[in-house]
């Protein structure tokens, strides 16, 4: 099909957002005309009637007000691209989207060392469980839970550490330790939202009927840890997620059975995003920091 000019389409957008063809022209560096003259191509092309004229003002028709809200992402796509071609707006920020479990267990503990290489550049955080639309919400990078198909993104896997059950020490009793898979029923599980990993656990070790369905449902995995820290119950985490954890005692394995999971934490970007240096030498450094977590913890 063939898209409709992008003059078109601006002289639509402006007008629209003004409600005003004068001010969409004086927006534009054109005449009032002029953008009379390419609505009118654009109605034509499109077959349909996209603002009511009045004496005075213009009101948009139905079908434009929903044709505005459908092309205005791409409008903000292509300007945020076009920032990082130029390498302008905000060189010395950094925005990335990731859950405030990620943030808190992963994110900050290892950012100062960032900070410490790069002087002045500013690292923002937005925490959120949302899919977010990274150009139309000028987010340069967002860590993604899952499979790592990310359709028209760039994806780096993180972390993919085994899955290793841990709990507060205070939970299990000494006189009563865990000595196979099936103890582990005993006990309340602490699921994320996704319920996924528990299933695949208990499937690997050789129990693929273990009732996985019991146990609280957290937001993140935030709320799985401080569940588990709180004696709730067993939770399954990353070993790189919980490393203080483990080396202070706070969490244990009660049962040293890890498996892999084809679930892992992944870097995702736009390929726009790396145009500018500060964000290239973030992504270099959040990857070599996650490979040191690998060597450390290996697969």
């Amino acid at each position: 099909m063939k898209l409709p000019p992008l003059h078109a389409l601006m002289c639509f957008e402006s007008t629209a957002r003004h409600l005003s063809m004068k001010k969409a022209a004086e927006e534009l560096c054109v005449t009032a005309s002029a953008v009379s003259q390419q609505i009118a191509k654009l109605e034509d092309m499109t077959s349909m009637r996209l603002f009511i004229r009045g004496p005075r003002n213009l009101e948009l028709t139905d079908e434009a007000r929903i044709y505005l809200r459908a092309i205005r992402p791409a409008f903000s796509q292509i300007e945020e691209a076009t920032k990082r071609l130029m390498n302008e707006g905000k060189p010395n920020k950094i925005t990335i989207s990731c859950t405030s479990g990620f943030a808190i267990q992963w994110l900050l503990p290892r950012l100062p060392g960032f900070e410490k290489e790069n002087p002045g550049v500013e690292v923002q955080i937005s925490t959120t469980n949302r899919r977010v639309n990274l150009l139309s919400e000028g987010i340069d990078f967002a860590v993604r839970h899952g499979l790592g198909r990310y359709p028209g993104l760039e994806s780096e896997c993180l972390l993919n550490d085994r899955l290793r059950p841990v709990c507060s020490p205070r939970l299990i009793p000494q006189t009563q330790p865990l000595s196979s898979p099936l103890d582990i029923t005993r006990y309340s599980l602490l699921h994320d939202e996704h319920r996924m990993d528990w299933a695949i656990w208990f499937n690997a070790v050789g129990l693929p009927g273990a009732d996985t369905d019991k146990g609280p449902v957290f937001v993140d995995s935030n709320g799985v840890l401080e569940a588990a820290l709180a004696g709730k119950g067993i939770a399954l985490i990353r070993s790189a997620l919980v490393q203080e954890e483990l080396k202070n005692g706070t969490l244990i394995n009660p049962l040293r059975v890890a498996i892999e999971s084809p679930i892992a934490y992944y870097l995702v970007y736009d390929e726009s995003a790396i145009l500018q240096r500060t964000s290239r030498r973030f992504r270099d450094w959040i990857a070599a920091t996650a490979a040191a977590d690998k060597n450390e913890y290996p697969a």
